[in-house]
């Protein structure tokens, strides 16, 4: 049995993100499976670093399966992508340790998020797009408060969590790029909840537009109580890197 890991590049947007669903083949996983069934002429079933929202895009998502037969990998790289939608790409096809497991290896996962000031026309469609310029001083002070939770019950549309919503965050950064009228935020952490980072970012920006008061957010954060929340969009997001 041999252990094969992916690393893919798609454009979420016209997908109903990535995990396969009954009612639906239109998710990244599903087109994937697809294409690897029709070159190797079996199933596979892949593990992925992280289950993708819809819409949500990534440049570097890793997944692996297990399969008995020793192909050759760029024939099989080539052949899968030419089957594959346009806006799907398996970029890298190795052959990994029988152990190796996409999503429990991994140590670490970093997203992206794009925000525009004004409005685009080129790739407008991969940002938020505000029509105002936060307060950086609020904005500041409220991701230092986040970078210390643990707990994000809050932050989660799901009601229950094996682990018990704790969430390390490595990373919670940005950056003004003031002169392209563009705010990208850079988030890191070992996992995710779901929607965590379009709630974080959400309730973040209200705050630093003076739309919700921060101590009353960060009660309710400390607290884990759940309530009306912003949730960013999607179209957005980007799942950067995985670190092993």
């Amino acid at each position: 049995m041999y252990n094969y890991k992916l690393i893919i590049e798609y454009d979420g947007l016209n997908y109903f993100g990535w995990q396969k669903q009954k009612n639906t083949t239109n998710t990244i996983q599903e087109k994937i499976e697809s294409a690897f069934k029709t070159v190797l002429k079996q199933e596979i079933k892949l593990t992925a670093a992280g289950r993708t929202d819809t819409k949500v895009s990534a440049y570097n998502q890793t997944a692996n399966f297990f399969s008995e037969k020793l192909f050759d990998i760029h024939k099989i790289l080539h052949s899968v992508n030419s089957i594959l939608d346009n806006a799907i790409t398996i970029k890298k096809i190795s052959r990994v340790s029988k152990k190796f497991n996409s999503r429990h290896s991994a140590k670490s996962r970093e997203y992206i998020y794009r925000i525009t000031t004004q409005k685009k026309s080129i790739n407008s469609n991969h940002y938020y797009r505000i029509n105002f310029i936060p307060d950086f001083k609020k904005l500041d002070d409220f991701i230092k408060f986040l970078k210390i939770q643990k707990n994000f019950r809050s932050l989660c549309k799901n009601k229950e969590d094996k682990s018990g919503f704790y969430c390390d965050l490595i990373k919670l950064e940005y950056k003004y790029l003031k002169l392209k009228n563009e705010i990208i935020f850079i988030i890191s952490g070992n996992r995710f909840l779901h929607s965590m980072i379009r709630a974080m970012l959400g309730c973040t920006l209200d705050i630093a537009r003076g739309k919700e008061n921060a101590d009353k957010i960060k009660n309710l954060i400390c607290k884990g109580e759940k309530f009306k929340i912003h949730y960013l969009p999607a179209n957005a997001l980007f799942l950067n890197k995985i670190k092993y």
